[in-house]
């Protein structure tokens, strides 16, 4: 990576697009989603349950799931309540570990959002594009034993239907009382306005778009992808918020990431301006890496997802919440930030 380029670049909007400081959550604070009943109201970290059950990024082992359990418990216990998975997040097992880490919890007390797989790759999208939506909520509800779920996402914006078919089927969801709200992940800016237009004719918000945005990747922020969710009413979501521990001080060129870590790939030695400054921050204001990080999300108007699997990582999302970078802080760290891109097939937005 030129170096050069890379600071030059960001420099430009330096500063930019950052809330007042007076916006500083605590985790218990409430953001809320909208919804055609009353909005969904999650806390403004997300507990981001990928890695429960999925061998093939992860390496999941049963024997990691004492510890999710009592990550889940510090977390919970803490005031944050809103957790996200998939059905193809280990082709299911996520969701069905959510199941057993809820089910002897208040339904009212937590936000679960799960994500409709669909793309191409999936049969049932071409054999019942209208239909499709619903059946695969129906089998993820039957995975987690639960009656609804709060937020319903399309995982991608990649998919046989058209954005009216997707519409329709998502907007039976929500007319069937099986999803509270409705979202899409990974759209850009134009997409995100049509399939707004599409649902509006069900009367249903949009109510979220997650994208990968970090400090490696502001390209939702610098595209308006941002501006456009905040100026509809909907809440913009970050996934890949510590982009997969390369923002947390875990992982060095001499340690680098797994290469199954595939999200804002750059080599580890390219990114020590960040992490450089990252370590500064966090060292003055006696916070974790991550907890700067996560709180940079924060500052510019995002819900962070994290990926959360042991105590120290759900301490460090805490840790996150009840205060805020200075102004400076922000201009310190989009200075050495990346703009990143999109790509052909998952990441429009």
């Amino acid at each position: 990576m030129d170096k050069a380029l890379q600071a030059g670049l960001s420099a430009e909007t330096a500063g930019a697009n950052v809330l007042p400081t007076s916006y500083c959550p605590e985790p218990s604070s409430r953001v809320e989603f909208p919804s055609p009943q009353k909005p969904v109201k999650a806390s403004h970290i997300c507990i981001g349950a990928w890695s429960w059950g999925d061998k093939s990024t992860w390496q999941w082992d049963e024997k990691q799931l004492p510890d999710v359990i009592l990550a889940w418990k510090t977390l919970y216990e803490a005031g944050i309540n809103f957790i996200d998975t998939a059905e193809a997040y280990g082709d299911g097992e996520s969701e069905r570990i959510i199941g057993e880490l809820v089910k002897n919890i208040p339904r009212e007390s937590i936000v679960i959002q799960t994500k409709y797989f669909s793309t191409p790759l999936k049969a049932a999208n071409f054999i019942h594009p209208v239909d499709a939506p619903i059946k695969s909520l129906k089998a993820s509800l039957q995975r987690m034993n639960l009656d609804y779920v709060d937020i319903y996402l399309v995982h991608g914006p990649i998919h046989p239907q058209s954005i009216a078919t997707i519409a329709e089927g998502m907007a039976q969801c929500v007319e069937q009382g099986l999803a509270h709200s409705i979202g899409v992940a990974n759209y850009d800016v134009e997409d995100v306005q049509k399939i707004n237009d599409e649902l509006a004719k069900f009367n249903i918000p949009l109510a979220t778009n997650q994208c990968e945005y970090n400090i490696l990747r502001r390209y939702p922020e610098l595209t308006g992808n941002i501006e456009k969710c905040k100026a509809s009413g909907m809440i913009f979501q970050s996934y890949s918020s510590l982009a997969q521990g390369r923002l947390t001080g875990k992982y060095t060129k001499d340690n680098p990431p797994p290469k199954s870590h595939r999200f804002s790939s750059y080599k580890m030695e390219d990114l020590e301006p960040v992490l450089e400054t990252l370590q500064r921050v966090a060292e003055r204001r006696r916070k974790s890496i991550a907890a700067v990080a996560l709180n940079y999300n924060i500052s510019k108007g995002v819900l962070p997802v994290v990926g959360i699997r042991n105590v120290e990582q759900a301490k460090c999302a805490i840790e996150a919440l009840g205060w805020r970078l200075t102004d400076s802080e922000m201009v310190e760290i989009d200075k050495v930030s990346i703009i990143g891109d999109k790509t052909v097939l998952w990441q429009q937005g």
